[in-house]
């Protein structure tokens, strides 16, 4: 599709060319500006550089100046050799920016429109308004207490099916074209950027990055765990990028790589400037926000339900006043609405633990506790108040009333030390052991050798014959260590027999 504008002269087409053909530029870079302008990226280099020079031809001969802008674009953003670090940045139409101008505060509003100029966020368009692997954002990310999506910065990447091979999709970023990264240089704090992905592009997406993939920023590797629980979508968080970007200078092309592999569905990749929210905060929002009365908590108490009914006997129970997550005394105990028990946990290590691995569920009873159904259980906090920091349990009542443990459970509960002692078996086994240690080991020059009689003698042979005295030693006296002192003196001992045949036997 031809511009209705004149086309690009000969001068910048041939201009162009020469920088697409300029040593300096490395095949990857090449691959990315084929990728990014709908080329092939196969073959070797000289292969690359003709299939770019052949499109900047392309364009000038149909007089496409907006095509040939989006290439040229396209080969600034990639080439970064020292030859071109003098020449300035082509004069293009200005990135969008997403801040909308009506919004009430100066606040920015996140939109999912793509530019009306025909161009993408990174500055290179396409003649018809979307390149191959970049499309709209026609989805929107399952909400987090942790943090609020302000604006998309660089393009929504498409990450095609990949069984067998790697693939790597690219988003570039100037701090320049989008105001929200100099408010993440300001203040860190509160903003951050932030890369996300889901598996689907309708409706509302978890978080769920290619189980094989890896993320690097600027050519360094960002560490960061991507998996999360398999087969649970939801259960990783975004990756924090804002220490691995260059926002100054504001010129700087960043380039975020994300490669993945062994894929059977697509995946969608974008990045993001949020505004998060500490757990402190949220803390306080959960105090603020809603109770649990004491009187109700009483009412429902499970053990007051079975003294109601005539068939079943009320007995008191012991709850722990430590979190079960972190092991400590609880500070702030909560629990999700629709916890049916008592127990409660610390609203700061459960925090802690969803922020690096959002499940929402609760460790006491596996039900679902999210952030907005978390309350304070006032029962619990009276009884955090009025017990000394020490006490790790309380007793609690039919009636709901509570107790503190008694001294005797206090010291039946607490771990006895352990005892050294000696038993009388042990004592005579280590006499035994020493009568045995004493006896002297005969010497083998007492021993005469010889050998058994045989059935045939050796007549004729002129060497004398041999002693009958066996060549085996005398077998040592046994004790049995499984029989009583008593039945060990009743029962005689064995002694060895040699007899003149050489075989030892036992006498009584």
């Amino acid at each position: 599709m031809a511009s209705t504008s004149a086309g690009p002269s000969s001068a910048e087409v041939a201009g162009l060319s020469r920088m697409a053909q300029t040593p300096g530029i490395s095949k990857p870079q090449l691959q990315t500006i084929c990728v990014v302008n709908g080329l092939a990226k196969t073959g070797n280099k000289a292969d690359l550089q003709r299939r770019i020079v052949t499109l900047i031809r392309e364009c000038e001969q149909r007089g496409d100046l907006q095509r040939f802008n989006e290439v040229k674009q396209s080969i600034y953003n990639n080439a970064r050799v020292h030859a071109m670090a003098h020449q300035p940045l082509p004069n293009l139409p200005p990135h969008p920016s997403f801040y909308s101008p009506t919004t009430p505060g100066g606040q920015a509003a996140y939109t999912n429109m793509a530019p009306n100029n025909g161009y993408a966020p990174n500055g290179y368009g396409a003649a018809n308004g979307q390149r191959p692997g970049i499309l709209q954002q026609n989805f929107q990310y399952k909400h987090s207490p942790f943090y609020e999506m302000v604006t998309r910065i660089g393009d929504l990447r498409t990450c095609d099916v990949m069984q067998q091979h790697r693939q790597t999709v690219n988003v570039y970023v100037r701090a320049q074209d989008y105001p929200a990264l100099q408010q993440c240089a300001t203040d860190p704090t509160s903003m951050r950027v932030m890369a996300f992905c889901a598996a689907g592009n309708q409706g509302i997406q978890e978080i769920c990055f290619p189980y094989q993939s890896e993320l690097k920023v600027n050519g360094g590797e960002v560490k960061a765990n991507l998996r999360g629980l398999k087969n649970k979508p939801g259960s990783t968080r975004p990756v924090d990028i804002t220490s691995h970007l260059r926002l100054k200078p504001s010129t700087y092309n960043n380039n975020v790589e994300f490669t993945y592999a062994l894929t059977s569905k697509k995946f969608y990749f974008g990045v993001y400037v949020c505004k998060v929210t500490a757990i402190d905060e949220l803390v306080e929002q959960i105090k603020k926000s809603k109770r649990i009365a004491k009187a109700s908590v009483i009412q429902e108490h499970a053990v007051t339900k079975k003294a109601s009914d005539p068939d079943v006997v009320a007995t008191s129970q012991v709850i722990s006043l430590k979190d079960p997550l972190s092991y400590m005394r609880l500070v702030v105990p909560c629990r999700g609405l629709k916890c049916s028990h008592i127990q409660c946990f610390d609203a700061t290590a459960y925090l802690q633990l969803q922020e690096q691995g959002p499940q929402w569920i609760c460790p006491i009873c596996n039900n679902p506790a999210p952030f907005e159904h978390l309350a304070v259980d006032e029962y619990v906090k009276d009884i955090l108040t009025n017990t000394p920091k020490s006490v790790e349990q309380v007793t609690i009542e039919p009636d709901g009333q509570w107790l503190l443990p008694s001294p005797q459970s206090e010291e039946k509960n607490r771990p006895q030390p352990e005892t050294s002692f000696v038993d009388d078996d042990d004592l005579v086994i280590a006499q035994v052991s020493n009568r045995q240690s004493n006896t002297a080991t005969p010497s083998r020059s007492g021993y005469a050798f010889s050998t058994p009689a045989q059935g045939s003698s050796r007549e004729g042979s002129s060497m004398p014959p041999r002693s009958t005295t066996s060549s085996k030693r005398p077998i040592a006296e046994v004790i049995d260590l499984t029989l009583s002192d008593d039945e060990a003196e009743a029962r005689p001992i064995k002694r060895a027999n040699t007899q003149a045949n050489g075989f030892n036997g036992w006498a009584q």
